[in-house]
């Protein structure tokens, strides 16, 4: 039997076989030159070597003390948990009472609310911005803004609802403000009385916009888009006061900070357009809105209110007074006479607790012009030879 000489360039398969790569060169030269003089005798050793060493490699893996045992080995870092559990121990961190907590920005009511409350707040801001603006445009947005903005910070002197719901209302868009900003999270309980408050609120200046219709007063119809519109919101967000059981991506800081942002901008934007037409009305190029019924003379005396701050402390001359009450016949009458007056002096429109005097039922037009005394306020009235004028004293 004639059998093949062991070479070294013969190739092996198994575990322990060597590439050409770790045979040095000119030995890896030698061995290839080799085997192009013997190709069939040293092929068919190549091949039977390699059945030799796939065999022993087999025989290898199966054997313990080759330390490639069938078993495997254990690793020694214990596998980590299961994915499914992380998501429940992080939800659990924000529960409370079995429910979970989320910031303003990731909530589903959270959109609808800070938009509303941007809505109240920049109605109140709204006269500080334009009263740094010095045409007439502006003087006019800043006046009506006043008639349903809360009294605080730009001297509102709201008529569409009461101070004190007006006050409330700006209160809890503040807050809704602040929480949305920091991130806080809240229970949905709490959610859905902010909302509710909000909701409440904003209704009863909603339901002037009746009021508004019916005076014919155009140029506040601006104000009671945005109060409806805030009404709108704050009842959305309400109705979606739950919240899922996982957190929703939502928005945070700086998404509530666009929307508050955004919410800001409407506002301005509104106010500025109805001021703009209410301008052209006066023009003579669209239909006329007179100020007439209790509502006209409450719009008035809420675009009067910063000019009769000045008068404060001081004497004026009272060209006319009128006891209205809630008669609208009685109001549109009057309101008529002072809209006269003011086409002959500068003319202010009051009510009785204005000026100091305990009643609310009585009106009164003022000249806008602040004496020292009360003589020389009388002494107004005589060289103007207005009927009725008298002296009268606008307390601080």
């Amino acid at each position: 039997m004639t059998t093949s000489d062991q070479s070294p360039t013969t190739e092996k398969r198994g575990r322990h076989a060597r590439s050409e790569d770790d045979v040095p060169d000119d030995a890896a030269a030698d061995a290839r030159a080799d085997s192009e003089e013997r190709p069939t005798e040293d092929g068919n050793a190549t091949a039977g070597q390699a059945a030799d060493d796939d065999a022993e490699a087999a025989d290898d893996a199966g054997d313990p003390a080759s330390g490639t045992a069938d078993e495997p080995q254990q690793s020694e870092t214990p596998p980590p948990p299961a994915t499914a559990e992380r998501p429940a121990r992080r939800r659990s961190r924000f529960r409370l009472g079995g429910h979970a907590l989320h910031p303003l920005g990731h909530h589903p009511a959270g959109v609808s609310l800070l938009m509303s409350a941007a809505l109240l707040t920049g109605l109140a801001l709204a006269p500080v911005v334009f009263d740094q603006l010095d045409f007439r445009i502006a003087e006019r947005a800043a006046d009506t803004a006043r008639s349903a903005a809360a009294s605080w910070p730009g001297g509102g002197e709201p008529w569409f609802w009461p101070s004190w719901v007006a006050l409330l209302a700006a209160v809890v868009a503040v807050v809704l403000l602040v929480l949305g900003f920091t991130g806080v999270r809240l229970p949905d309980l709490a959610v859905l009385a902010l909302g509710v408050v909000l909701a409440v609120a904003t209704a009863r200046a909603a339901w002037a916009t009746l009021a508004v219709v019916n005076s014919r007063l155009w140029h506040l119809l601006p104000v009671c888009l945005i109060c409806l519109l805030a009404f709108g919101l704050a009842i959305s967000g309400a109705a979606r006061w739950r919240s899922p059981d996982e957190d929703g991506k939502g928005r945070g800081a700086g998404g509530a900070a666009g929307v508050v942002v955004g919410g800001w901008v409407l506002a301005l934007l509104i106010l500025i357009g109805g001021a703009t037409i209410a301008n052209v009305q006066e023009s003579g190029l669209g239909p006329p809105g007179p100020p007439q019924d209790v509502a006209g003379l409450l719009s008035v005396r809420s675009a009067d209110a910063p000019a009769l701050d000045d008068l404060r402390g001081g004497w004026v001359a009272q060209v006319a007074a009128a006891e209205v009450g809630d008669d609208d016949a009685a109001a549109t009458a009057f309101s008529a006479a002072h809209r006269d007056a003011t086409t002959r002096f500068p003319a202010v429109l009051a009510r009785g607790d204005d000026v100091g005097i305990a009643d609310d039922r009585t009106w009164l037009t003022l000249a806008g012009i602040s004496f020292a005394d009360q003589a020389a306020a009388q002494a107004w009235c005589t060289a103007n030879a207005v009927p009725g004028c008298t002296a009268q004293e606008v307390s601080g």
